[in-house]
């Protein structure tokens, strides 16, 4: 991992955990919405609203600018990894098992962010990074519950929560990065990255509703908004800008701090009381992202 000559800017971290707190809104609120409203529009309409959110807010800032193609492109590819198939596999996961399973799976994304920018932008692989791989995959398999109760086919949701994990980890680090350094405003690439995940989404309508009818309740509307604002809007702000001020792979792993505010929402505001074993794999994968953390 890169080492910044002198200490890493202060408003970075605080950036990147504001985004964490934020992005937790967003994870958790996901688990009620959905019993309201069917995935499909609960994806493509949180992120069409996401959309409308940041083209007001570029335009009142004046951050609107075409930044060229290429960054365009890395723009709408994280767009559609992250917001459409990531955003799909994980109201899969909160479909097929509990909250704090499937929002601690998906924050192993600061991991595979490192992962990313070790292979993409060529940041060097430290022992830390294999250690803390091995610890997420162990506190996987302790969270995949032996007993099924409450859940059906819970080892699969657990499974499209990792899935979740992967791609979102991928997605915000290196194409995201890399269209910042084309020069790319954090307000442009919301802007792109939320429009891409949102036509994404909307073209694997015809394909997913044959499995998946449309079911809107007006009491679903409003964890849509909140999702969208205080999750998807405000998270992905506040990271852009922390990732636009110091490297991806010191900002990466301190989003993981997503899972510890996800946990906390799932038991505080949807009432989940984990397991003793469900406990211990947090435990282990929340060492996992400390590890790289502090490398």
């Amino acid at each position: 991992m890169v080492r910044l000559e002198g200490i890493v800017p202060s408003l970075a971290i605080f950036l990147a955990i504001f985004a964490a707190a934020a992005w937790a809104i967003g994870l958790t609120t996901a688990k009620p919405g959905i019993r309201h409203i069917d995935l499909v529009t609960y994806t493509w309409t949180r992120w069409l609203l996401v959309s409308a959110l940041a083209l007001v807010y570029a335009f009142v800032t004046n951050r609107l600018a075409f930044p060229g193609w290429w960054p365009i492109l890395m723009a709408a590819i994280a767009g559609v990894v992250d917001s459409t198939f990531g955003g799909l596999f994980y109201l899969l996961a909160m479909e097929r098992t509990s909250a704090y399973q499937a929002t601690t799976l998906s924050s192993t994304a600061p991991l595979w962010g490192v992962l990313g920018a070790v292979l993409v932008l060529g940041e060097p692989l430290l022992w830390q990074v294999i250690v803390a791989a091995l610890l997420v995959i162990v506190g996987a398999a302790f969270l995949t519950e032996r007993r099924q109760s409450a859940k059906s086919r819970a080892w699969l949701g657990a499974a499209f929560a990792l899935i979740t994990g992967i791609l979102w980890g991928v997605a915000e680090t290196v194409p995201a990065k890399f269209a910042l350094e084309a020069g790319m405003t954090p307000e442009m690439l919301l802007l792109v990255f939320s429009i891409a995940g949102a036509l994404g989404m909307l073209a694997l309508v015809p394909v997913l509703r044959s499995r998946i009818p449309k079911r809107v309740e007006r009491r679903g509307i409003r964890f849509i908004v909140l999702s969208a604002t205080g999750g998807a809007f405000l998270g992905w702000l506040l990271w852009l800008h922390a990732l636009d001020l110091a490297p991806a792979s010191v900002v990466s792993p301190i989003r993981g701090s997503t899972m510890l505010f996800a946990f906390v929402y799932s038991i505080v505001f949807l009432r989940e009381r984990p397991t003793p074993r469900a406990l211990i794999g947090i435990a282990l994968i929340a060492c996992g992202v400390l590890l790289v953390s502090f490398t």
